[in-house]
């Protein structure tokens, strides 16, 4: 009997590690599983050591075919005097990674004023341009156009005018306004060539708030383990470092404090540096979207569902910053305000 239920138990065990490593993989993050246990191989079981190198061979090759098509967007945007600022998975991959196909990308974003785009999209999508418009599975919003895909290789590219379109609840204030965000990029280098990016304090927050904002649509996935994995090696990369004052100056979106309050407030159990208990207090003091309890039903569904390996099937929809604040959805929904 007892042997009957060891083994059960051991069954179970199995098929909850296969999930979760299956989770793992569809959320891209195959090679990074597979880099970091290089040292321990029997960490991973050997039924799955093939599926996970394969992984690794195939981000590489795809990674490759992205830096040219990355170059290839450089140059031209050099020769027209642009001067591109990098967004999301193509910035935080060479930031923050050990190798830059380690992260995985569905596109590369990026950012430049709204007044050059017109010039930009022809200059890529004309006769001798090596891009083409894709229709888009949703309408573009006012923050970019259409996505363009490179004729030879397939890859990507959104040309960002904004970080969020106008109407949105992240759109409020100046934190993610284009203009603010242009302003405050900080120089960088990519591919041998120069571009800008967020500086760690605006992309620790940028990458707090996308995060929220993308699961409150499409509830819970594993394409959202990548966001959680940049804002972890962030923090080990910059956390010591991070000018909390010149964040807490940026922060004047009640959404943003608040999708930031949850996230950090949830970063501790992974180890990373503290962030200083005089900004978390302010934080919890200023945000009005995430209370107490809220809080806890937050980091019990990322627990539970998204590092658990369990899609969200219930017919309500996932807690979320704002959610259930009943202050934020009567500023939102009666008095229409963001």
């Amino acid at each position: 009997m007892a042997a009957a239920e060891a083994a059960a138990e051991g069954s179970e065990a199995a098929a909850q590690q296969d999930r979760q490593i299956r989770w793992v993989l569809d959320g891209g993050l195959g090679p990074l599983l597979h880099h970091a246990t290089r040292a321990a191989p029997k960490a991973i079981p050997a039924r799955w050591r093939h599926e996970l190198l394969a992984a690794e061979l195939t981000a590489r090759v795809r990674r490759a075919a992205l830096d040219v098509v990355g170059a290839e967007l450089l140059d031209a945007c050099t020769a027209l005097g642009v001067e591109l600022t990098l967004l999301k998975g193509v910035s935080v991959s060479v930031q923050f990674y050990a190798e830059p196909h380690l992260r995985p990308m569905a596109d590369m974003d990026v950012l430049f004023p709204a007044a050059l785009h017109e010039t930009v999209t022809r200059a890529l999508t004309g006769e001798t341009g090596a891009f083409e418009r894709i229709e888009f599975e949703r309408t573009p919003g006012p923050h970019h156009d259409e996505p363009l895909r490179h004729r030879a290789h397939g890859a990507v590219v959104e040309l960002h005018k904004g970080l969020y379109a106008d109407g949105s609840p992240l759109g409020a204030g100046s934190v993610f306004s284009a203009e603010a965000v242009l302003q405050r990029a900080e120089p960088a280098l990519w591919l041998g060539r120069r571009v800008r990016r967020l500086p760690a304090e605006l992309q620790l927050a940028y990458i707090a708030a996308s995060w929220f904002n993308d699961m409150t649509v499409l509830k819970v996935q594993p394409s959202f383990l990548p966001s959680l994995c940049d804002a972890l090696l962030l923090m080990r990369h910059c956390g010591a470092g991070l000018d909390w004052r010149r964040l807490q100056g940026w922060l004047d979106n009640a959404m943003a404090r608040g999708c930031l309050y949850a996230l950090l407030a949830y970063l501790p159990r992974f180890g990373v540096p503290s962030v200083p208990a005089d900004f978390m207090r302010w934080l919890a003091q200023v945000q009005d979207v995430v209370g107490p309890l809220q809080l806890r039903l937050i980091h019990r569904m990322l627990d539970h569902h998204l590092l658990g390996a369990r899609p969200w099937t219930y017919p309500f929809p996932p807690p979320m910053p704002g959610r259930y604040s009943p202050h934020y959805q009567w500023r939102k929904r009666l008095l229409d305000q963001p």
